[in-house]
């Protein structure tokens, strides 16, 4: 009886179950088929790939992605919206409205009276305007960035755009305001006759310019539309101060046609005569202080620099981003009808055309000047300007100066970019979809009818393979020899067949799929690039002969023997044993090197009188063999943090901490960061650069999904549900695990630094919440990508560090108004009191060696003092940044010079907060044990499956064989294990007080 009761209970249970099954797979096929349709644009391509794609789980931030310029533009002309009439001039201290953090006020500027001064980079304004007629209408602006003494920088100027409450465009979310630089004269040697890089100042002034795409995509300015009667623009500032003093409402301007404006030319005028030849490198003005000038020493270049460095030529890589100009004079001594030639280089990216606009005094002279192709070439060319037929195109000047213009654009390529993002979305789509039709779990035994379980997905595929044929053909008119992107396009399309061919194991081929993904993405970035390195320019009567612009073969031949010849005499300094030169090996790039050797030649040298020479290495690795060799530098920097704490162990390593004036030294310094270079009583380094972790995250999305910004771990428990059901997730680096393990009060080593302290009960809690969030929470265990994830909005939050901050400031102007920075999430302990601890904050520093003589140690003593004080690492992060872009951004460690690089204000206010809970591991001896065993035990615990505890402990027993070892080897225990002498490691508790006066 009692049997038989229990069975039934069984079968009720499952009974109850498959119901219940039922109903979800009910549910899910019921959402699969009430899924909305998209349609791509028109691409020529067959009917299916016209038919449009179903996506089963939409993004939930489709209805928050704007289209793109291109295509609004095309929908408003299909619409019959007509082109604006007449001009409507805002006065812009006259606005309507702002936000309570916008600093504005009215007042006068620079020559000019009631402008707008917009100071801070904070908050919007917005001006109402109307327009008598409805349509499409450009808008120019006079602005003047704020100079540095008002709170400017070298960065250009940013805003947003959004008309009647709206960005019309993703364009929208980003127009740039320019600044303009010009290199001071004159060139500059050092000893060896090698040119010092120019110093640059900006060309201040009152400018007037349309509002344009931030990325050079568009060679016109951007339309907008505006309705009749009233309309509302609101501007909100991104980045840097700026002052208006009008905006100014108009039609499009038109371009007239190559023929139409040659027909305005005199028939009188002057065509034949004597070439004007311009040096590429002098330049008039610039937009950017990343175009930079380059050295080549191609015979044929002019000057001729075949030995020592002279910058004589203009770009390459140093030109390459959308919107970058360069502006030459042109002195005309006679009216005439001229044409114009290059002599250039355009070899980066194998058969791919980049493309220029042309300016002629401000303008573009005609429509075939919108976007001139250079096509590749594998070395230096001559290019005259023509058209498909090979004549020359003709510009009339007359006498006098005028000013041409070069700017980059990649607007022949912006239709196949933007199909290319469309596909991506669709290939990112059909991925989501299998991860969640086959639970990110390959099954085996799992039978797959892709037809009847997930219906459309073939057809959706085929499209996309069509559309990949599509792409490739375009390509093809733009550059009739395959290029790399229209080979990817290619080899897209021949993985989507095969994997069709067998279309019931498309939910087994998700990394096959992630890989053409992928590689779409990396491709359409290749489109945005268009370097070009320019020597002269010539500007030539149009019946005028031209001068030879190539080598020919006994030129190259002998230019190539003499560059030989040159390149075995001994021209670095490298050595070692100079008694008058202080030696410093520095592990970074060459420009680093370049700008550290120019700041010490103009300020270091002349104030002590010390002569220092700045080596490029490969690697640290380099140091241990010097000292294996007895050939150490006196000065490192740039190592990583286990170097000075490696040569501390072996005697190699001075300890900072007895030369005089260390405790001041040292007292710029979060206590945290100095944990990794302390060994047995002292401090062998100092930090260099730091890497901030904070939680970055998608305003856009989380306002959408109605998330709040998470403050504690207990906040994350509460979002995840949200964000998974919406198809989003979080990120959190699987490899590290320093937050959750400070955060609950886990000390890596005991205090004497001979035994782990990873077999305690709050460790074994802290590993269970880290591994926890991969196998409970639903947390991703590998990402390709954050970045690429962030930027689409696939992940709208997580924890990363200064690289993706950089990465999204530079290469993500598109979404540069939807994502901001908090603090790391934090912790509530028990006595009420509050933590953020995190590490991972140091990832290079400077070091001094005891091989040197103390003369040796006290100049290289000195030379560290000078370089990492506030007044050096600021003017070295800001000339890095003036001469390279962005990208350049030296994260130093100085917190007082890094408050002085041009961040945000916001974001900076943020990234000190929590600099002040920085905390790193100790190093001890095999402590690399340590990173190992908890990678090796988190593997086993997610992927495995293991029970946490089980797996911790193995990793512990691992970790205190290898430390023991080590010790012994170091005789700081013994044979039997007794300690021989502590290493007294130092305990952080409470936060740095150090940063308290720059957060406001």
């Amino acid at each position: 009886m009692t049997q038989r009761s229990s069975r039934q209970g069984r079968q009720a249970k499952y009974g109850l179950f498959v119901i219940g099954l039922l109903i979800i797979v009910g549910i899910v096929y019921l959402t699969v088929n009430s899924s909305e349709w998209s349609v791509y644009a028109d691409s020529g391509s067959s009917t299916s790939a016209n038919r449009g794609a179903v996506h089963i789980f939409a993004s939930a931030d489709n209805s928050q992605i704007e289209p793109y310029y291109q295509e609004t533009l095309k929908q408003w002309q299909a619409d019959g919206i007509q082109p604006g009439t007449g001009e409507v001039v805002i006065p812009a201290s006259q606005f309507t409205a702002k936000s309570d953090d916008a600093d504005v006020t009215t007042g006068s500027y620079e020559g000019k009276n009631n402008v707008l001064i917009w100071s801070n980079q904070r908050g919007w304004i917005e001006y109402e305007v109307e327009v008598s007629r409805a349509g499409l209408y450009e808008m120019k602006a006079d602005y003047y960035p704020l100079k540095e003494q008002d709170g400017g920088s070298r960065q250009s100027v940013m805003l947003s755009a959004r008309i009647n409450g709206e960005y019309p465009f993703n364009e929208s979310r980003s127009i740039v305001f320019e600044r303009e630089y010009r290199d001071i004269q004159p060139a500059r040697y050092d000893a060896l006759g090698n040119q010092i890089r120019p110093q640059v100042e900006e060309v201040t002034g009152w400018k007037e310019k349309a509002l344009t795409e931030s990325n050079g995509a568009y060679s016109t300015p951007i339309q907008w539309y505006l309705k009749q009667g009233k309309n509302t623009i609101r501007l909100e500032i991104l980045q840097q101060p700026i002052a208006f003093e009008k905006f100014t409402l108009q039609a499009p301007s038109t371009i007239a046609s190559y023929d139409e404006v040659k027909q305005s030319y005199p028939a009188s005028a002057k065509r034949d005569g004597t070439a004007l030849t311009i040096e590429a490198e002098q330049y008039s003005v610039k937009n950017s202080t990343s175009i930079q000038n380059v050295y080549d020493r191609d015979p044929f270049t002019h000057p001729k620099s075949l030995d020592a460095i002279t910058y004589n030529t203009l770009g390459g890589s140093r030109w390459m981003k959308g919107g970058q100009a360069v502006s030459w004079i042109l002195d005309i001594t006679e009216d005439g009808i001229y044409k114009l030639a290059l002599r250039a280089n355009q070899n980066t990216v194998k058969n791919m055309s980049i493309f220029r606009t042309v300016y002629i005094d401000g303008s573009i002279p005609y429509r075939e000047m919108e976007h001139v192709q250079f096509p590749y070439d594998s070395d230096w060319q001559g290019m005259t300007i023509e058209d498909s037929e090979g004549e020359p195109y003709a510009f009339y000047l007359t006498k006098g100066q005028h000013t041409l213009t070069m700017e980059a654009t990649y607007a022949p390529y912006m239709p196949i970019i933007i199909q290319m993002n469309h596909i991506s979305h669709e290939l990112r789509s059909i991925l989501l979809e299998l991860r969640m039709v086959t639970g990110n779990r390959e099954d085996k035994y799992r039978v797959w009818n892709v037809d009847k379980d997930i219906p459309g997905l073939t057809e959706r595929m085929e499209s996309i393979r069509e559309q990949f044929i599509y792409l490739q053909a375009e390509m093809k008119k733009i550059n009739p020899r395959t290029d790399d992107v229209a080979q990817m396009l290619k080899n897209g399309a021949e993985d989507i067949k095969s994997i069709l061919k067998k279309p019931n194991q498309i939910p087994y081929s998700q990394d096959r799929i992630a890989a053409v993904q992928e590689s779409l993405e990396s491709n359409r970035a290749t489109l945005m690039n268009s370097p070009l390195q320019l020597d002269q320019i010539y500007v030539a009567p149009i019946d005028a002969d031209l001068p030879s612009m190539t080598a020919g073969f006994w030129s190259k031949m002998g230019g190539m023997f003499q560059s030989l010849a040159y390149s075995f005499q001994d021209r670095t300094g490298f050595d070692a044993k100079s008694d008058d030169v202080l030696n410093v090996w520095m592990v970074w790039g060459r420009d680093y090197v370049d700008e550290l050797q120019q700041l010490v030649n103009d300020r270091f040298t002349p104030e002590t009188g010390i002569k220092v020479h700045i080596n490029l290495i490969q690697n640290a690795q380099m140091l241990t063999l010097a000292n294996a060799s007895g050939m150490m530098p006196d000065v490192a920097l740039g190592v990583p943090a286990n170097v000075p704490f490696d040569m501390a162990l072996r005697n190699a390593a001075l300890n900072l901490s007895e030369m005089p004036g260390a405790e001041q030294f040292f007292s710029r310094y979060s206590p945290g960061m100095l944990q990794p270079l302390y060994y047995d009583g002292g401090y062998y380094g100092v930090p260099e650069t730091v890497s901030f972790k904070v939680l970055f995250y998608r305003k856009d999305i989380l306002q959408q999904l109605g998330v709040d910004i998470p403050k504690t771990w207990d906040d994350i428990y509460q979002i995840l549900p949200t964000l998974l059901q919406n198809q989003y997730n979080f990120y959190m680096d699987s490899a590290d695990y320093s937050p959750i393990m400070f955060q609950n009060d886990v000390e890596m080593y005991s205090q004497s630094g001979v035994s782990t302290g990873l077999d305690s009960p709050e460790a074994f809690k802290a590993y269970k919440m880290w591994t926890d969030f991969y196998n409970v929470q639903g947390i991703e265990r590998v990402v390709q990508s954050f970045y690429n994830q962030f930027r689409r909005g696939d992940i709208p939050i997580g924890i990363s560090d200064f690289n993706m901050y950089m990465q999204l400031l530079v290469a993500a102007p598109e979404i540069a108004n939807d994502w901001a920075i908090a603090p790391v999430p934090g912790t509530s302990k028990p006595d009420g009191t509050f933590v953020r601890w995190s590490g991972g904050s140091n990832p290079s520093n400077a070091m001094l060696f005891k091989n040197a003589s103390p003369e040796k140690q006290k100049q290289a003593w000195e030379f560290l003092q000078w370089y990492t004080s506030t007044e050096t690492q600021t003017e070295f992060g800001l000339n890095l940044e003036q001469y390279h872009g962005e990208s350049f951004r030296w994260n130093t460690s100085n917190v007082q010079a890094f408050a002085n690089m041009p961040w945000k204000p916001d974001d900076l206010k943020i990234i000190l907060e929590q600099w002040k809970w920085t905390k790193e591991i100790p190093q001890v001896p095999g402590g690399y044990m340590t990173d190992r065993e908890l990678g090796f035990a988190w593997n086993r615990t997610v992927v495995d499956s293991e029970n946490s505890r089980i797996s911790l402990e193995k990793a512990i027993k691992e970790i205190k064989r290898e430390l023991a070892r080590k010790q012994q080897e170091f005789e700081i225990v013994g044979p039997n294990g007794e300690v021989l002498r502590s290493l007294n490691l130092p305990r952080i508790n409470e936060p740095w007080k150090g940063v308290d006066q720059l957060v406001e």
